[in-house]
């Protein structure tokens, strides 16, 4: 089997349906499809059952421990390609997309290959607030096939891994609530392997109306800025420095919201509240590292 289309999902009923038909029809005897349901309360298990019911290429794992983290490495641990393809619940795949997966992953430009991925197109379920950046949802950095540098990093939705190779250097961080994905590529990267762009793997990312509103933003900014200061953390090898840093992150945290929450005082009326929304944001996301230096020592060790 050469590639495992793994769908992690957790009470997305009716977007799993979606996807996996989107994936369905550009199958073939080189691939399967499995979908990890990580501990859903809703519909969810029945919609993934009906699924496998109805074509035997599809499989389906039931994840007790909530969490992407864990739902990725049990699709890793289940999955039966030498490639895992991860796809996400809210995307819908474009014609073509496994099929320039297969095209590069049979033949692979590099034998230190250790992520390969693509871009998203954004597809509001209702339109975004003037406030929102209209780019949100969507990742592309252009150009054509090739290694991308340390400065950019793919994102997880759509991105395919050598299976053993993962497993060996342990998998998804489960202690990250976001940037599981950059951390993973990062170690990859440390060890010598190569992260590249397939700019023809295009998938739809869905974006439902409960996630374009200011409230969801800021949690996820402020779970952001906490993956972020582990990330730093883990970087230091030396304790000494490591706390050092930690408590220099934690002092300066207020000093580094203020500019931020001026700036977006004082841009409030331009763009219809869009630099002072990305300022305000910003502050939160700088909230988030100062919080995570504070309380989350223990994850970082």
């Amino acid at each position: 089997m050469l590639i495992t289309v793994a769908i992690c999902t957790r009470n997305r009923a009716r977007f799993l349906q979606r996807a996996v038909e989107s994936v369905l029809p550009q199958m073939t005897g080189e691939t399967e499809l499995l979908i990890v349901d990580s501990a859903s309360t809703d519909d969810t298990p029945e919609v993934a059952a009906r699924l496998a019911a109805d074509n035997p290429r599809v499989k389906v794992w039931h994840e007790q421990q909530p969490g992407i983290c864990a739902a990725r490495n049990a699709a890793l641990v289940k999955a039966k390609g030498e490639y895992v393809l991860f796809f996400d619940d809210d995307e819908l795949a474009e014609t073509g997309w496994l099929q320039a997966y297969m095209n590069f992953l049979k033949n692979p430009p590099s034998s230190r290959l250790g992520c390969v991925g693509g871009p998203y197109i954004a597809q509001h379920e209702v339109p975004p607030p003037a406030w929102m950046n209209p780019e949100y949802g969507a990742f592309d950095v252009g150009g054509v096939q090739r290694v991308l540098t340390c400065g950019t990093n793919l994102s997880g939705g759509n991105c395919a891994y050598p299976r053993a190779l993962v497993c060996h250097f342990g998998g998804f961080d489960s202690g990250l609530t976001r940037h599981e994905d950059s951390d993973l590529n990062i170690r990859l990267r440390n060890a010598g392997y190569e992260i590249w762009w397939l700019p023809n793997a295009r998938i739809f990312h869905q974006i439902p109306a409960d996630r374009l509103n200011f409230r969801a933003l800021v949690r996820i900014a402020f779970n952001e800025g906490r993956s972020v200061a582990l990330l730093r953390l883990r970087r230091i090898d030396r304790k000494l420095s490591r706390a050092a840093y930690r408590f220099g992150r934690i002092g300066i945290t207020p000093f580094h919201m203020l500019p931020c929450l001026l700036a977006a005082l004082f841009t409030l009326p331009r763009l219809h509240g869009r630099t002072s929304a990305g300022f305000l944001l910003r502050s939160i996301r700088i909230a988030g590292i100062g919080w995570q230096m504070l309380t989350g020592w223990s994850n970082t060790k």
